[in-house]
């Protein structure tokens, strides 16, 4: 019974499919890809654009928060830089987050 179906396997391995590709079979491929390339790229941009009117989101409030005591401290050279902690860390937590989000949604999804 093994044998039998050993020689069926063989015989319809050695005769050619009876299809045939089209001619623009390749062609119809590399357009495929080039569409999918484009969306993944339109996508690429969508979130860069996101990502960029975020940061300058959180830059403006931030600035809009911290101001009037920046420019308060400048004014007086006072040299103190406790007013500016805040903001230092607040900063580096904003770049912080950005970059994970931009690791974990952004990324990992256009590279598959």
């Amino acid at each position: 019974m093994k044998q039998d179906i050993e020689k069926i396997i063989d015989e319809a391995l050695k005769s050619e499919p009876a299809f045939m590709l089209r001619k623009d079979f390749k062609d119809r491929v590399v357009q495929i890809i080039k569409k999918q390339e484009k969306a993944s790229q339109k996508r690429l941009y969508f979130w860069m654009a996101i990502g960029i009117l975020t940061i300058f989101g959180f830059g403006f409030a931030t600035i809009a928060y911290f101001l009037p005591t920046i420019f308060e401290q400048f004014g007086k050279m006072n040299q103190s830089v406790s007013g500016l902690v805040p903001l230092a860390v607040l900063i580096g937590v904003l770049v912080t987050l950005v970059q994970f989000l931009d690791k974990r949604f952004v990324k990992n999804k256009l590279l598959i």
